[in-house]
């Protein structure tokens, strides 16, 4: 019978109680339901990401296209600069590319010692030494002449062939029966055999009237001969 008092005394509510109970259990009830909606929500949002995957394609192909349209607009803007180089600076890329170093050319009748220094190999020294061996000779006729300059070797001459030419137009004659015995032996290819068969040819002669009497002077070989034409002259 004490329990039961006990119990009475514990559980025995009023009207008014009833009521406040009543809100509470409503108010848990609700804060229940309201937590079971965002949590499922939550979920949902979570791993529901097929919304925002198609926003970042979206913004990559803006992006993408955005790239092509810049890349585009350095391509005409290098052509419009460098309009000899059109369609040639954009690797496959699209990337820019800038043109290749031009090869050095020389043309050896024409360049100063500046121009030659230029050169793999050829200092001031030796560009000297080219100059003055092409005064002796009037100018070259080939290229290959750069061999007979003194100190120059076949490896030497190799690294920088490709980088010569040669213009003929300036290159001086020697006018055979105007030209003292000096002048004649200043040359490179005038041996003093060769420059004294040619005044006394001459002095016997009188005059020298063509290039090919030269053939028959004794003392003169067809290989000098062959040599001296390109740097004489009868008139």
């Amino acid at each position: 019978m004490r329990y039961l008092v006990i119990i009475k005394d514990y559980f025995s509510f009023n009207q008014k109680e009833l009521s406040g109970i009543f809100v509470l259990l409503t108010l848990i009830f609700m804060i229940l339901l309201a937590n079971i909606f965002v949590d499922h929500r939550a979920r949902r949002e979570k791993f529901d990401t097929r919304e925002f995957e198609r926003d970042i394609m979206t913004f990559e192909k803006a992006m993408h296209e955005q790239d092509s349209l810049e890349k585009e607009e350095r391509k005409q803007h290098y052509h419009h600069q460098y309009p000899a180089f059109a369609g040639k600076g954009y690797d496959s890329a699209g990337g820019l590319r800038y043109p290749e170093k031009p090869v050095l050319k020389i043309e050896l009748n024409s360049a100063d010692s500046f121009a030659l220094q230029q050169l793999r190999g050829i200092g001031p020294a030796f560009a000297r030494r080219i100059i003055r061996y092409r005064d002796r000779l009037g100018g070259f006729i080939s290229k290959t002449q750069v061999m007979e300059v003194f100190g120059m070797d076949t490896g030497r001459y190799n690294a920088i062939a490709g980088n010569l030419f040669v213009n003929t137009d300036s290159v001086r004659k020697i006018n055979l029966n105007t030209a003292t015995f000096k002048e004649l032996l200043s040359h490179p290819y005038f041996q003093f055999e060769t420059a004294k068969s040619i005044m006394l040819y001459r002095k016997e002669k009188k005059k020298i009237t063509g290039i090919e009497e030269l053939r028959s002077v004794k003392g003169i070989a067809d290989t000098t001969f062959r040599k001296i034409l390109p740097y004489i002259r009868t008139q």
